[in-house]
């Protein structure tokens, strides 16, 4: 069997269906028969054609088909769709940290009737106990011995291990 690599551009290229028209285009055409038909039922004088009926068909099918015509390589409701979406961007972007854009739904701003009344509990600060004069010597001692050797390292969370080592020639 023989293979053949069909390159990645080839997907970008529309399809004509009937002569030059592609399958937007004669969608676009198709909507306004669906659209005359029901108001050729629905709208008073039924199921008979007035002069209202056959101005709001026309227009209809100016409409569908203006949108339908090709311009720089594009049918015309495709540019109509990038205008818009230029229009009703947003103007001005301003960041919030705390904005839940892309967060999880189950989260919930907190607004002044959310909030529970519960004290607020201080924050309290570690005290660390000092040492006995005797502890105090020892350790200075210890720390002055040529025979040990003091490391320190980072510990997780912000904390330091240190460890004394006897060095041993």
């Amino acid at each position: 069997m023989r293979t053949t690599v069909v390159p990645a551009q080839i997907t970008t290229v529309e399809d004509r269906i009937a002569g030059s028209l592609t399958f937007a285009q004669i969608v676009l055409l198709v909507i306004p028969l669906f659209i005359s038909a029901a108001i050729y039922v629905i709208f008073p004088p039924k199921m008979h054609f007035g002069v209202t009926k056959l101005v709001f068909i026309g227009l209809q099918y100016l409409f569908f088909g203006g949108l339908a015509i090709r311009f720089r390589g594009k049918i015309v409701a495709d540019w109509l769709i990038i205008y818009l979406r230029f229009l009703f961007r947003p103007r001005k972007y301003i960041f919030i940290k705390n904005d839940l854009t892309g967060r999880d739904s189950s989260m919930q701003m907190l607004s002044s009737s959310n909030v529970s009344k519960k004290p607020i509990k201080e924050k309290t600060k570690k005290t660390y106990e000092t040492l006995a004069p005797s502890e105090e010597t020892h350790i200075n001692q210890l720390l002055e011995n040529p025979s040990l050797s003091l490391s320190l390292k980072l510990a997780k969370k912000g904390g330091i291990d240190v460890s004394l080592k006897s060095n041993k020639d």
